[in-house]
């Protein structure tokens, strides 16, 4: 009998893992209406691809407790500072600002997320489409609740669970205040450009780009980041394929099958850690919001296909420029050549 080794039983373990809860989350909220259906798959993809080490019970409770609090204290200072936008976008600016700095840090990288993830979508749904904002609390706790409960099933279905180094390791080497102002100079303006024109549809673009900003690796600059826009390509097209697919053969059985062949997919690249596997997530990512997107009821055509892709686009091609200008020059690859030592022999 041909014995395992114990990494590749865990990095398996780890891709089933991945690909089921996915699935499972995706298709636990479309079948019972949990509008935005993409919110859970892409939380559990996300927290999955950035935990160190198996979920405990404590952490899973500390962070739907985190990600309540903190939805509900973004829909309730959105609320009582909607008349005077200029207070309210500096009070929002500020707890960006901080979260940033303590990322850099290396502390409470998932706790963060989430708080970054809250204070940069619903302040935007809520002066852009009130009715629509005072549902979002409830949407992102029970995003969370049902990340949690499917986390630890699948990690009881597959314990085995490989070391990974600590999440958000890459954004430690730069200095708190330069992340802090580049991963503002990021979120702030979008955010800004959503209010100033009322798009409605902020909630996936922004959540995709913070994301993106947290797992941003500054070793590899631009390469990454061209990558990351290319990707934003390729999660769409695959987005498409599926629902195509879907509609040859609509059923529940084959929206499940798609979803989780997809994540088998990009769980194997996620799953080795790195820069690819940031790419790879947020590929996976975005294949997932516009797949629920094409879900919606209503009307769906090539050209709302090209502008939500295109929207996508511009914000990742903003964050990615924003963040190869202003993080250190010292992650850039070197220009400057190194001077001749040699000296010429007397003629």
């Amino acid at each position: 009998m041909v014995e395992v080794p114990a990494a590749t039983s865990a990095r398996n373990q780890a891709i089933l893992r991945f690909a089921l809860g996915t699935t499972a989350a995706f298709i636990l909220s479309e079948y019972f209406g949990f509008y935005p259906t993409f919110l859970a798959p892409i939380l559990l993809a996300t927290l999955l691809a950035n935990l160190p080490r198996a979920l405990p019970l404590k952490a899973g409770l500390t962070l739907v407790l985190i990600m309540s609090i903190g939805a509900y204290f973004a829909l309730m200072l959105s609320s009582l500072l909607r008349e005077t936008p200029f207070i309210l976008f500096g009070s929002i600016g500020l707890i960006v600002f901080l979260s940033f700095s303590i990322l850099a840090q290396g502390r409470a990288f998932l706790p963060l997320l989430l708080v970054l993830i809250c204070f940069s979508t619903i302040p935007v749904v809520t002066l852009v489409a009130p009715p629509q904002a005072t549902a979002l609390p409830i949407s992102f706790a029970r995003g969370m609740i049902i990340t949690v409960l499917i986390i630890w099933l699948v990690q009881a279905i597959w314990p085995d669970v490989a070391v990974k180094q600590p999440a958000g390791s890459a954004l430690r080497e730069i200095e708190p205040v330069r992340l802090a102002l580049a991963g503002s100079a990021i979120v702030l303006p979008l955010m800004l450009v959503y209010l100033m024109y009322g798009i409605t549809d902020a909630l996936p673009v922004l959540i995709t780009t913070v994301v993106l900003v947290v797992n941003f690796d500054p070793k590899r600059g631009a390469i990454q980041g061209l990558a990351m826009v290319l990707a934003n390509l390729l999660g769409g097209m695959v987005a498409i394929l599926c629902h195509a697919l879907l509609g040859v053969a609509p059923s529940l059985f084959t929206l499940a099958f798609m979803v989780f062949v997809v994540g088998l997919l990009f769980a194997r690249q996620i799953e080795d850690g790195g820069p690819s596997g940031s790419v790879a997530l947020i590929t996976y990512n975005q294949s997932m919001i516009i797949l629920s997107l094409g879900l919606v009821p209503g009307p769906s055509s090539p050209g709302i296909w090209a502008t939500r892709l295109f929207q996508f686009a511009i914000a990742y091609a903003f964050a990615v420029g924003m963040m190869y200008l202003l993080l250190p020059s010292a992650t850039r690859p070197a220009t400057s050549r190194t001077p001749d030592t040699k000296k010429k022999a007397p003629a």
